[in-house]
């Protein structure tokens, strides 16, 4: 007998990845990284896990150096995945990103103007905005993209909003990265207050953390192609291969929760022994949280 949840499933559940950095041509980032095959590597983990995903979320720096033949490659290994999940693709750029090569490559578009995007699924609407001002790696909106997220945001969504960003609006430990980090949280804050956003889901620091803006959750996804080191010192920036992971965002009537996943396979084992196991598959189903949670 197959063991069932106490609790209703999530409506919603988003594999939100970040900071690919893919380099066309078989680059390697740092010198060290391949991250197409890293990219790929992640993607095969979520497919693996059989988890229903709606959205495949990947949150900017999707290329390392803003390049079209890296968009496609972009696509070229996405589509086909999000396709066999039966998900959306939302993307958004960052810093490593250019707003022109990413719009033609993306979306047949030839403009400078930020690609800022709305998707509903099933009552949850997603809004993707580019963080990344042109010509700078810190993050921020401009006056037009403030107001197009006010006219979206003027009614509410049946199951809330989800808000994608590169730039997290949250205080980070380095130094480094805070000469890089979004301006004008106060804006944004009153920007979304009293609007149904319910989390922004962010990446740019390459490592798994968490905030919170006013009363929203900010869920900030590690890197896909390589992690900061987050135990090192934080007057110095570690990058390490081997930590990378992404997140799923289970999106709840009445919460949101985020799973780290790491992207590379480790030794893993049965946490319940199979003598455990076989016993629980003899309870009543009933009867299972009294069985299963009292201590002996």
């Amino acid at each position: 007998m197959a063991l069932q949840a106490t609790r209703p499933a999530p409506t919603h559940v988003l594999a939100h990845l970040s900071d690919t950095h893919l380099i066309a041509g078989g680059g390697l980032l740092h010198g060290r990284v391949d991250t197409a095959a890293q990219f790929r590597r992640a993607l095969d983990r979520l497919e693996a896990s059989a988890e229903r995903v709606d959205a495949l979320v990947i949150s900017g720096d999707l290329t390392d150096a803003g390049d079209e033949v890296s968009y496609a490659l972009l696509l070229e290994i996405a589509t086909p995945v999000a396709q066999r999940l039966g998900a959306e693709l939302i993307l958004t750029g960052g810093n490593h990103d250019e707003r022109r090569p990413l719009a033609r490559a993306l979306y047949g578009n030839d403009t400078d103007a930020p690609q800022d995007r709305v998707t509903t699924i099933r009552g949850l609407r997603i809004l993707a905005i580019d963080s990344a001002p042109p010509g700078y790696h810190y993050g921020g909106f401009d006056d037009a993209q403030y107001d197009w997220l006010a006219r979206e945001l003027a009614t509410q969504a049946e199951h809330g909003t989800i808000l994608v960003m590169h730039h997290p609006p949250i205080t980070y430990r380095s130094p480094t990265m805070q000469l890089l980090d979004f301006e004008e949280t106060g804006r944004l804050r009153a920007t979304l207050e009293g609007s149904d956003v319910r989390a922004i889901l962010s990446g740019h620091l390459h490592v798994t953390t968490f905030g919170t803006l006013g009363a929203i959750p900010v869920l900030v996804a590690g890197g896909v192609s390589f992690a900061d080191d987050a135990g090192a010192p934080r007057e110095r920036m570690m990058a390490a291969d081997g930590p990378q992971s992404y997140s799923l965002v289970e999106v709840h009537p009445d919460q949101v929760v985020a799973t780290v996943v790491a992207v590379a396979e480790h030794e893993r084992w049965p946490a319940l022994s199979p003598e455990v196991s076989a016993y629980l598959d003899t309870v009543p189903q009933q009867e299972l949280r009294e069985v299963f949670a009292r201590r002996p």
